[in-house]
C-alpha cells in the first residue's frame, strides 16, 4: 500500500515538472518583428596608446559593422564583429529583417547562416516622422 502511494507521488510530481517546464518553455519563446536595415558602417576601434606609433603594440585585425535598423519607429544601432571581414547578405541596406529585442541585445535571424546573431546595441532613437507618434 505505501509502495503504491510512493509510486503515485513520484508520479504526481514528474508530471508537475513537466507541465512547469513545458509552460516555461511556451513562455519564453521570443517575439520576433519585422526591420528594416538602414545602414552599415565599419567601425574602427579608438587606440588608447599615447606613445610615438612606431613603437606601439601590434594590434590584432578587428572587423566590427555598426548596423542601423529600423523596428516599427525607432532605429536601433548594433554592432556586428566577425572573425573576418565578412558581413552577411541579410544585413545589407534596405534588407528585410526579423528582430528580437531585448535590454541592450539585437538578435537578429540570419536565414543563409541558419542561426540568429547578436548585435550589442550601442544606439537607439525614436523617428520624428508622421505617423509615430511620441509617448
Amino acid at each position: 500500500m505505501q509502495r503504491s502511494f510512493l509510486v503515485a507521488g513520484i508520479l504526481l510530481f514528474s508530471g508537475l515538472v513537466c507541465l512547469r517546464a513545458e509552460s516555461k518553455d511556451h513562455s519564453n519563446k521570443p517575439t520576433y518583428e519585422g526591420g528594416t536595415v538602414l545602414s552599415v558602417n565599419q567601425y574602427f576601434p579608438e587606440s588608447n596608446y599615447l606613445g610615438s606609433p612606431t613603437d606601439a603594440p601590434l594590434q590584432s585585425e578587428y572587423h566590427g559593422y555598426d548596423v542601423g535598423i529600423r523596428v516599427n519607429c525607432t532605429i536601433y544601432v548594433g554592432r556586428y564583429e566577425s572573425a573576418l571581414d565578412y558581413i552577411p547578405i541579410s544585413l545589407a541596406p534596405n534588407h528585410p529583417v526579423e528582430v528580437f529585442l531585448r535590454k541592450h541585445t539585437l538578435f537578429v535571424r540570419m536565414p543563409e547562416l541558419g542561426r540568429e546573431v547578436e548585435l550589442q546595441m550601442v544606439d537607439h532613437k525614436r523617428m520624428k516622422e508622421d505617423g509615430c507618434a511620441t509617448h
